[in-house]
């Protein structure tokens, strides 16, 4: 009976510590790196759950701003509605480095599979006081509706962004 139950709690602790959520420190030091770039299955194969550490790294203002950036591109792996709609939040309220990015997250993520609400984003940035929030979220608006893209050419107030945009 003692090693029934012995056998019985270790299967419990393992099948815990199989569906829990990553470490936030095991995200971090995937996120970290002089020559750092996006380890798509690294990412993956730390489970259920990543997304969610990544969106608390992502959104925690203490954490320094490099660690928040790559958190973002690499939310883009994750395409869950929780996902989504914190990437929205961040390209609508943070500031303009923290925006671009989360844009350019949810377009990596959605942009194939949600490609109107990506739309909706970017038509939203195109009125962003950031010139190149503006630029990502007309590069974006240029490969699916080419007449608004051309409206905003029009109304775009800056010369150097329409000269940008039409590299």
């Amino acid at each position: 009976m003692k090693n029934l139950l012995i056998i019985c709690m270790l299967f419990w602790h393992l099948t815990g510590i199989a569906v829990a959520a990553p470490e936030k420190s095991q995200v971090i030091e995937l996120l970290e790196g002089r020559h750092w770039s996006l380890d798509k299955e690294a990412f993956k194969n730390l489970g259920e759950g990543t997304g969610r550490v990544l969106i608390k790294i992502a959104g925690d203002t203490a954490t320094i701003n490099y660690l928040r950036f790559r958190a973002l591109e690499t939310l883009s792996l994750f395409p869950t509605e929780k996902t989504a709609v914190f990437l929205e939040q961040t390209a609508e309220k943070s500031f303009a480095p923290l925006a671009r990015r989360g844009f350019e997250a949810l377009k990596q993520g959605f942009g194939n599979t949600q490609p109107e609400r990506v739309k909706r984003l970017a038509a939203s940035l195109l009125e962003h006081r950031n010139a190149q929030v503006r630029i990502s979220a007309a590069r974006f608006i240029r490969t699916i509706d080419a007449p608004r893209f051309k409206h905003f050419l029009k109304s775009e107030k800056d010369s150097w962004v329409r000269k940008e945009l039409q590299k």
